[in-house]
């Protein structure tokens, strides 16, 4: 009797357990189509609005300038993002690991307007006549760097392009210390640029011992400027496309010969950007033919260094690094009043009976300001003094007959790598500069996209700081703890029940 009813409480037990585990197993694969629809729904219904960026201040995301800006493009517009490499497994501790994912997000929001690639020209060698049929950008120079192709246009970028760096410490290392990620800022300026035109032409130039004008380029190419650059050399000469001449930092005063060709320049109505500081670099330097240059222009740069007298400009307490104010006339350039200057020089205006141009300060100094020339050793030349008194350092002088003008600052903190790898390309300087750039080529219409820098934790390029670690982590978590600690509590409550 005992063992027929166990018997059958076994039996029914099985047949329990049996239809415990065809429910268990159901569940299981209607729970998995479940997810797989919802899925497919929720993307096809929502799209962007279900996507999240776990990384540090959104380093894999595109902002809403740069979708507002794909969004605006016609439907058939097809940009090519072609990188010179195979695609690395892991980008952590690469050039990349800022700039890969991004672009996969260009891709994922741009409504197959953009696309990006990968073809090693090593492989496919020819991906290089394909892009550029006339070599007229050497892309076989440019291995491990990005293409943006559009309507048979092309741009190159390198990686180093995409971050804002510490140059001092590049100078004593030879390493970069990355301080922003600017890739969104260089691609969509740069797709921009392609699918708008440029609108004008900047030279810079170059040979004068200055240190360099890489984010002053590419604070020009933002705005749709082509640049290029002009040795200086004995057949110095102003292309006829110019727009802009550019002397930025210039240690070395200009040749005679640059003097003869900027000069006839001016009397065709050019236009010049004019940056200059007081270094111990340039202090032997009078640069007497590049003020020369500018006399004809009624301004001078003087040899003397400001120092800022009143405490409430100075910075940090030093007198030569201070805040200048924006003159009335420029207030609309800048949406603060008062700006960074460090070892500037003072913009005198003079008094040329024979020139037409009017000179208008642009930045100035508090009235309590003094300058003072300093010898090459680095000492104060004694009777030098000029004290209490309210200097230039920044003017625009112009001739409305001509339509010549220039742009002229005694401070390389507008357009120096230094300063604006420092400080952004974001920075209030650069703005300011930007105002006064489209105000000395008022004549064109510029439409730069405003995209900010992303900030970055401090860290060498070349050590393994990934980004992506916090999304890692939420993937690792929704795709492996979660599903097995589900597996886990079904394995002990279905151990739980079998035997009830």
């Amino acid at each position: 009797m005992d063992k027929t009813i166990n018997s059958e409480n076994i039996k029914h037990q099985d047949i329990r357990s049996h239809k415990l585990k065809q429910y268990s197993i159901g569940s299981v694969i209607l729970l998995v189509c479940i997810v797989i629809v919802v899925n497919f729904l929720l993307d096809r219904i929502f799209g962007k609005a279900l996507t999240f960026d776990f990384s540090d201040y959104n380093q894999n995301s595109i902002s809403k300038e740069t979708e507002d800006y794909l969004d605006s493009l016609p439907a058939d517009t097809r940009i090519r993002i072609i990188a010179f490499f195979d695609r690395p497994d892991n980008v952590s501790g690469t050039p990349y690991q800022y700039i890969l994912p991004l672009l996969d997000d260009y891709v994922r929001k741009s409504d197959g307007k953009v696309s990006v690639e990968y073809i090693n020209p090593l492989t496919h060698p020819t991906i290089i006549s394909e892009l550029d049929p006339a070599n007229a950008h050497d892309l076989s120079s440019h291995t491990d760097s990005l293409v943006v192709e559009y309507n048979g246009k092309i741009k190159v970028i390198s990686p180093i392009d995409c971050y804002s760096f510490n140059v001092d410490y590049y100078y004593q290392t030879g390493d970069y210390l990355v301080t922003g990620n600017n890739t969104e800022y260089v691609f969509t300026n740069t797709m921009n640029t392609l699918t708008q035109g440029y609108s004008c032409k900047a030279y810079i130039v170059t040979g004068l011992k200055e240190d360099g004008s890489v984010y002053l380029k590419q604070i020009l190419e933002s705005m749709s400027f082509d640049c290029g650059e002009i040795p200086v050399s004995d057949n110095f000469a102003v292309p006829e496309d110019c727009d802009v001449i550019v002397l930025n930092g210039p240690n070395n005063d200009i040749p005679e010969k640059v003097y003869v060709a900027l000069s006839d320049y001016i009397k065709k109505g050019g236009k010049f950007l004019v940056s200059i500081n007081f270094s111990m670099k340039n202090v032997a330097d009078g640069f007497e033919r590049l003020n020369k240059l500018l006399n004809q222009m009624n301004v001078n740069i003087d040899s003397a260094l400001i120092s800022e007298n009143n405490p409430g400009y100075q910075l940090n307490g030093y007198s030569q690094d201070s805040a200048v104010i924006v003159t009335d006339s420029f207030k609309d350039y800048s949406n603060i009043s008062l700006l960074h200057s460090t070892n500037a020089r003072s913009i005198r205006a003079i008094s040329n009976p024979e020139s037409a141009y009017k000179i208008y300060p642009v930045l100035v100094t508090s009235p309590n300001a003094s300058t003072y020339n300093i010898d090459k050793t680095g000492n104060a030349i004694e009777d030098s003094l000029v004290d209490n008194k309210q200097f230039n350092v920044a003017v625009l002088t112009e001739n409305e007959d001509t339509g010549s003008a220039a742009y002229i600052f005694g401070t390389l903190n507008f357009t120096s790598d230094e300063y604006i790898s420092s400080y952004g390309l974001n920075d209030s300087n650069v703005d300011f500069l930007k105002s006064c750039v489209r105000d000395l080529t008022s004549s064109k219409q510029l439409n730069a996209l405003n995209i900010a820098t992303k900030n970055v934790d401090d860290f060498s390029i070349r050590t393994s700081h990934a980004t992506s670690s916090s999304s890692t982590a939420v993937l690792v978590a929704f795709m492996i703890v979660i599903p097995v600690a589900f597996v886990a509590l079904a394995v002990i409550v279905y151990s739980k029940r079998k035997n009830l």
